[in-house]
């Protein structure tokens, strides 16, 4: 650890201490961004007792010293400087560990002052978006990351002291995975339990600690916005019986040329679910139906789509001369463009559902034992889909 440094030209902090905490907050708000932008560029780290900062790995334990002294300041000052210092973090994409020492020592100080520093995480207050949103805008892809930085990135910390998300979050972090069309990060973030995709009961019979479902998104390089989705989902017919609703959500990436570069994502979801006892008024499927749905998530663009739910024979025959059980499909073709909710025109659709009776394979998912799923009570199932309007039964050929 360094200690003993030149000053910076032009800086007016002392050369053997940088400027005591409890007046440093004294200053106004700008003074503390610049001061903390300096001294994180030039990697040199104090806190309030001018000591070294603990290294990450012992900065774990119940004695770590606290980065910043908010002093005597007010709930209302402490809220106002953590939210400075927050913007800032996100501003220049901090990933070092000091920047994890700042986020920890904010929330130490909220606590002290009885401020819930995860609601203060999740205020729209930059720029009418949560500081997680622009940490997924700013973040670099995977693959520009170092490893280290994967695992321990900003958006890793703004997260764990974030939980438990609320639905306003999880729209935001959802509208920042479409914008930068991240699908690997957002399948990532919704088998986090912290992102709350998954319903008590799906962790009582899946558990906590595997991810829930299997998603693979294949985006075709042609004219009419084909992809393909490969989905494992784990204990199908329990959930259905019991939980009695399955939703898979992704983001599909099109590559139409004519279309402008932000119409290129859109978020899908497709949805398993039984008709609830008091039926449903907008499908006028019968109590107790399986049905499959497919709808377009908030802040996608409206598109025609034409798409099917395929399951194959997942036992393969012994001889060529054995011919395997037909595969499973289900159509699902918007009559008008599928748009997403809310949406109150007569123009397009927000939901396009089939019943698995309209197939009578399809209907023997229901039935325990069906040759359709394998002993690990995994269903494997295939999506695909093409953006325009279809006047033929061919989906992808």
């Amino acid at each position: 650890m360094i200690i003993d440094k030149t000053p910076l030209p032009e800086d007016p902090t002392p050369s053997e201490a940088p400027p005591a905490f409890q007046q440093l907050f004294l200053r106004p708000v700008i003074r503390v961004r610049q001061w903390l932008k300096r001294v994180l560029s030039i990697s040199v780290v104090f806190h309030h007792s001018d000591s070294p900062l603990p290294s990450s790995s012992s900065a774990k334990g119940k004695g770590r010293a606290q980065w910043f002294q908010f002093g005597s300041k007010t709930s209302k000052d402490v809220k106002s400087t953590t939210l400075g210092l927050v913007r800032d973090l996100v501003r220049e994409e901090f990933q070092s560990p000091a920047a994890f020492a700042i986020l920890q020592s904010c929330a130490e100080a909220c606590t002290s002052h009885g401020l819930s520093f995860s609601s203060i995480l999740q205020e729209k207050s930059i720029e009418g978006h949560t500081p997680l949103y622009w940490a997924i805008v700013k973040r670099r892809p995977d693959e520009t990351q170092d490893a280290d930085a994967n695992v321990q990135d900003l958006l890793t910390a703004l997260l764990s002291h974030s939980a438990p998300l609320t639905q306003s979050t999880m729209s935001d972090v959802r509208h920042a995975c479409l914008v930068t069309s991240d699908q690997p990060l957002f399948q990532r973030l919704r088998q986090s339990p912290d992102f709350g995709a998954g319903s008590a009961v799906d962790e009582l019979l899946i558990g906590v600690t595997l991810p829930p479902d299997d998603v693979e998104v294949v985006n075709f390089p042609d004219d009419e916005g084909s992809f393909a989705v490969n989905i494992g989902i784990m204990k199908f017919q329990k959930r259905m019986m019991i939980a009695k609703n399955i939703t898979i959500e992704f983001i599909a990436r099109t590559t139409k040329t004519q279309l402008p570069s932000f119409f290129t994502g859109r978020m899908w979801k497709l949805a398993f679910f039984v008709v609830p006892e008091n039926g449903d008024a907008r499908s006028g499927r019968r109590p107790g139906s399986w049905c499959v749905s497919l709808s377009l998530m908030e802040h996608s663009p409206p598109t025609w789509v034409d798409s099917r739910v395929l399951i194959a024979d997942p036992y393969q025959p012994a001889t060529t001369k054995s011919k395997p059980k037909p595969t499973i499909s289900m159509r699902l073709k918007s009559p008008r463009p599928l748009t997403a909710p809310p949406y109150r025109g007569a123009d397009g659709v927000t939901e396009v559902m089939v019943t698995f009776e309209d197939n009578l394979m399809a209907s023997s998912l229901q039935y325990s034992q069906s040759s359709y799923i394998l002993p690990d009570e995994k269903l494997r199932a295939r999506f695909e889909a093409r953006l325009s309007k279809q006047e033929t039964e061919c989906i992808i050929c």
